[in-house]
């Protein structure tokens, strides 16, 4: 038999949607949707000798698009950023090797308002830390583990933190048994820290009430192996804000961790994908995946999207509060994206597939302004899935 999945955009409520256009990523190509799932604009990420695809890519206020590309085990892993019409006008690339064993810039890149430009890079641990290690298991292995650079437009090291220097290996364990991360996962003896968001802190009242550990400019950062998130004084390079949680056991192996920008609804608060990725710290946490809002001063869980065992994801993923007050959701798994109110019903899906995904006013930049704004069809799906119980399966 052949079962029917249709793709595109098979739920739409114009009037209940935050509208504009949505940036998603395959491949090499990156491209902006309108509500329809219409193409508006595409850009083919391919310069520079780099044969890896997207990781990330972020559509900046003047039309550029920033893209991380390479991944986890690409040793050229790099940093581009493309006009609007698909030239390539800056690149960081294999800049910086501090252990000699140079392993990449992957996951996650953030242009700060100064131009500067935050990233992961992954290095050994150095010898001279790994001989404080009292564990024997671990103290037999080759850990990996992340760097944050800050990256000026000269291509200059403006700032950097190596975790290895403010984590302590003896404490600060991965939850699974080291071994667990090696092999087929990273191709590594184990990937201790692996990081997969960062992002600057924006202007929040936490700060403005007094609070320094939520300084702008601190930085947010995502250790998914560590089920853990934890906020960077960009000043003193302390840890000084931690979060695991604790809604249906804690968070487990999550993504996009980030606060939300003033002027939006929830503004001040830490938004997260809790992907619910083994290896789990509860059972209750299994094969579920959560859309969380915190507030970071009481760490209290103030919204949270959760379907039960019909919504999940096992890796990347994203969300995002729009100005509505809804929540765009990327589910990488499903290959769909979709917006929920925040009474958590479905106002509009797209299915066809990215490993996260962004939402952009029509007016975000002079570009997409110049797009005008499209036609918005609503769009109503089928009572019923059709299933034809004659037809062969293809292949």
């Amino acid at each position: 038999m052949r079962t029917v999945y249709p793709v595109g955009t098979t739920l739409y409520k114009p009037s209940r949607c935050s509208n504009g256009y949505t940036l998603l990523w395959r491949g090499r190509t990156a491209k902006l949707i309108d509500m329809n799932g219409r193409m508006a604009h595409e850009w083919q990420c391919d310069a520079g000798g780099i044969q890896y695809g997207v990781s990330r890519a972020r559509l900046l206020a003047d039309g550029n698009l920033l893209v991380q590309r390479g991944g986890m085990m690409d040793r050229d892993g790099a940093i581009q950023e493309y006009d609007w019409d698909g030239r390539m006008v800056w690149d960081y690339t294999h800049a910086y090797n501090p252990c000699e064993a140079f392993l990449g810039l992957h996951h996650d890149v953030f242009r700060k308002e100064n131009g500067n430009t935050l990233m992961i890079c992954r290095v050994p641990v150095p010898e001279a830390y790994m001989t404080r290690v009292r564990d024997a298991e671990y103290k037999s292995m080759t850990l990996y583990v992340d760097a944050i650079l800050e990256v000026n437009r000269a291509r200059e090291i403006v700032w950097e933190w190596h975790a290895y220097e403010h984590l302590d290996l003896n404490t600060e364990r991965v939850f699974a048994d080291p071994a667990w991360w090696a092999g087929p996962y990273n191709n590594t003896p184990c990937d201790w820290t692996h990081f997969n968001t960062v992002q600057a802190l924006p202007e929040n009242r936490w700060y403005d009430a007094g609070d320094v550990r939520f300084r702008p400019g601190n930085v947010v950062v995502s250790p998914r192996t560590m089920d853990r998130v934890f906020i960077i004084d960009r000043e003193t390079n302390d840890v000084v804000w931690s979060y695991r949680g604790h809604y249906r056991g804690g968070i487990s192996g999550q993504h996009e961790p980030h606060m939300i920008e003033r002027g939006l609804p929830g503004a001040g608060n830490i938004l997260m994908f809790d992907n619910g990725a083994s290896p789990f710290r509860d059972l209750a946490h299994a094969g579920r995946s959560y859309a969380l809002e915190i507030d970071p001063t009481t760490k209290e869980v103030v919204w949270v999207y959760d379907n039960g065992e019909q919504f999940h994801a096992n890796f990347t993923s994203s969300t995002q509060r729009l100005g509505n007050g809804n929540t765009l959701i990327c589910e990488s798994a499903g290959k769909r994206v979709f917006e929920v109110t925040p009474a958590c019903e479905i106002v509009w899906e797209y299915v066809e597939g990215s490993s996260r995904s962004y939402r952009y006013p029509y007016n975000y930049c002079p570009q997409t302004a110049a797009l005008g704004v499209p036609r918005e069809v609503s769009v109503t799906p089928p009572e019923r899935l059709t299933i034809a119980p004659d037809e062969p399966l293809d292949g």
